[in-house]
């Protein structure tokens, strides 16, 4: 099969920086934008089925490519963002003012209520396994979130727990994944062809933080 993982399109949250997690924050017109152009892009591929983030960032990014294959968006609670707990919604500046993230713990262990990296790859994996399974000789999309791609492509390139790529995942980029649960490849990774000469597609550091 082939899967498209994309990231959803710029939103209000990655517009004022802050640490979104579960937090359902809509995108912006640059973001619409963003998605209208990626969704243009895979407009011309025969597309079996759109799956989504339940997250409005993601569902609405989803949508707007479903509407050129005539398809419903499938929400999967599992490829929601990871939860930043009680730091969702704060500045990186407004959380390293009430936690210590100076420290060597990582910040799951120092934000109360986040989510462990180990329960996201978890339920991230599975998921994709599922989809790549269930469409073995067919296209899928599926638009997530930063954090959870990153996730995604530590399992599917047999990364160790508690290790991820060195990956900067800008709005609406395109990875390719290709086979069957446990023998798929990347063919592409992180593309953003489809926004050239638009707004820049990086959000800054706070890109490194789940979004």
């Amino acid at each position: 099969m082939t899967l498209i993982l994309v990231r959803h399109g710029e939103s209000e949250g990655n517009l004022r920086r802050i640490m979104q997690g579960q937090l359902d924050l809509p995108l912006t017109e640059d973001g619409r934008e963003q998605a209208r152009l990626v969704a243009a892009r895979i407009a011309s591929m025969p597309v079996a089925a759109v799956y989504s983030s339940p997250l409005s960032r993601a569902f609405e990014t989803a949508q707007t490519i479903a509407a050129h294959h005539a398809l419903a968006v499938q929400p999967v609670e599992a490829f929601q963002e990871g939860s930043w707990g009680e730091a969702q919604g704060l500045t990186w500046t407004e959380v390293s003012t009430r936690w210590d993230t100076a420290g060597d713990r990582p910040l799951h262990e120092v934000i109360p209520g986040a989510e462990t990296p180990e329960s996201l790859r978890s339920r991230a994996a599975a998921a994709i396994d599922t989809l790549l399974d269930r469409h073995r000789s067919e296209v899928a999309v599926c638009v997530s979130h930063a954090g959870t791609i990153a996730q995604l492509v530590a399992h599917l390139i047999g990364m160790p727990g508690g290790r991820l790529p060195r990956l900067l995942t800008g709005n609406t980029a395109v990875t390719v994944v290709e086979g069957a649960a446990g023998e798929a490849v990347i063919t592409v990774l992180n593309d953003l062809c489809h926004l050239r000469g638009h707004v820049h597609p990086y959000d800054g550091p706070v890109t490194r933080l789940r979004e």
